[in-house]
């Protein structure tokens, strides 16, 4: 156990002690400054695993690895979730302006940047990113293409663009086909939030029985048994807690892929 408190206070000390970036030292109003990067969570990973390994046995470093790359992946994955169901909203909002404008005659450059006002974030970006091409002359179904590239929501500027140049190529309405995806747009998101939903129970589940071994440790250490010194010693227990670790995390990225695989 003694190792164990010694391997987190460094950890700690290593995420208190990393230097701030230029760029967050003078942005620090920016939300998205204040994220930590990925290549410094790499950089105090690689830092922290050769203090682990003089204080920690092997196996047991092996497991806090393992559980830190679950915990990472499902985080990032989660973020993923959240990004999209938000660019989703935006993006509705966008279309809506957009048809609007397109309806009573505008310019797709003017219908685009007033589209781009009304929206935020990445959206906002990309439909700007798309006026600016509508300005010099360019295609715009390029342009919506070109947006699913860094976009949470690929399929959905795809679909923007196939119905931008359906309606280029054979002089149909370009403010109908645009409602026609709007409609889409907000009928998966209506379907992507009720799944969502739905799997709320199984998720909880999940979470519920890949607790059952730590709440088992704890009751073991309760009435005297000592589980913890035996997992955390190395040897024999410390390779049990690293197949304990492995299933565990196993067990929560399969099912974080049948409850994602379900709501799309």
């Amino acid at each position: 156990m003694t190792g164990a408190v010694a391997a987190a206070m460094t950890l700690s000390a290593a995420v208190l002690m990393a230097p701030a970036t230029p760029h967050r030292r003078l942005a620090r109003g920016d939300r998205r400054s204040r994220r930590m990067s990925p290549q410094a969570a790499i950089g105090l990973a690689l830092c922290a695993v050769p203090l682990g390994a003089v204080l920690l046995p092997l196996p047991t470093i092996l497991a806090v690895v393992l559980l830190g790359v679950t915990v990472s992946v499902r985080y990032h994955k989660r973020r993923r979730g959240t990004r999209a169901v938000d660019e989703s909203r935006e993006l509705e909002t966008a279309i809506e302006v957009l048809v609007g404008e397109l309806r009573v005659g505008a310019h797709p450059a003017q219908a685009f940047a007033v589209a781009a006002d009304e929206a935020h974030g990445a959206v906002a970006e990309s439909c700007r990113a798309v006026a600016a091409r509508a300005r010099l002359g360019a295609d715009v179904g390029a342009g919506l293409r070109g947006a699913a590239e860094g976009s949470a929501l690929p399929a959905q500027w795809d679909r923007l663009a196939v119905c931008w140049q359906l309606a280029a190529d054979h002089g149909l309405a370009m403010s109908t086909l645009m409602r026609a995806a709007q409609r889409d747009i907000a009928e998966r998101q209506r379907f992507c939030g009720q799944v969502r939903s739905a799997m709320a129970g199984a998720r909880a589940t999940a979470a519920i029985l890949a607790s059952l071994p730590v709440l088992s440790v704890l009751l073991g250490e309760l009435i005297g048994a000592h589980p913890a010194a035996f997992l955390l010693g190395g040897r024999a227990g410390g390779w049990l807690l690293v197949i304990g670790t492995a299933l565990v995390c196993s067990g929560l990225l399969w099912s974080d892929r049948i409850t994602d695989r379900a709501a799309q």
